[in-house]
């Protein structure tokens, strides 16, 4: 998510992250139909026990279907407002850790919310390579994650 936030080049295929510290505040989808009267679903869930963390969070699972190109399918998933769940808590750029299950069709619409700290004294963190970058240059990496990818809107290194 950090790389989806951004990345500066440094050289055109290395990178830092533009952010070390993040939280995410909201993500929410939408997914038309193809047509009227097929259905479309999504489907947003924090993991039950996040990998590699000793904090895990209450299970939240957000869905909806429609069956009308007027009227997409709409979830909105946010972390507890009490600071009691990993995923309200502050997250580091250079964790791994799988947070959200985000399931849905190619097409849809998927609205990330950050808050971030923009670190300008300390040390930042190396990003994910790129390709033919320009120095200075701030990309947005997509996500790529099992079978699907999620591409940023704007300036893009897909790399």
């Amino acid at each position: 998510m950090a790389a989806l936030m951004g990345v500066i080049a440094t050289a055109a295929t290395t990178s830092q992250f533009l952010s070390d510290q993040f939280r995410l505040k909201r993500l929410c989808c939408w997914t038309p139909p193809p047509s009227a009267g097929s259905t479309a679903t999504c489907q947003l869930k924090y993991v039950d026990d996040p990998a590699s963390n000793t904090q895990s969070g209450a299970p939240k699972t957000v869905s909806d279907t429609s069956i009308s190109p007027d009227f997409p399918a709409y979830a909105c998933l946010e972390p507890p407002r009490d600071n009691s769940s990993i995923f309200s808590q502050w997250w580091d750029s250079s964790l791994s850790t799988v947070m959200i299950n985000c399931i849905c069709p190619v097409g849809s619409i998927l609205d990330w919310h950050f808050q971030f700290i923009l670190d300008d004294i300390g040390m930042t963190t190396a990003g994910p390579t790129l390709a033919g970058a320009t120095v200075g240059n701030i990309y947005h990496h997509p996500i790529v994650a099992g079978a699907g990818t999620a591409t940023p809107v704007g300036a893009l290194n897909s790399a």
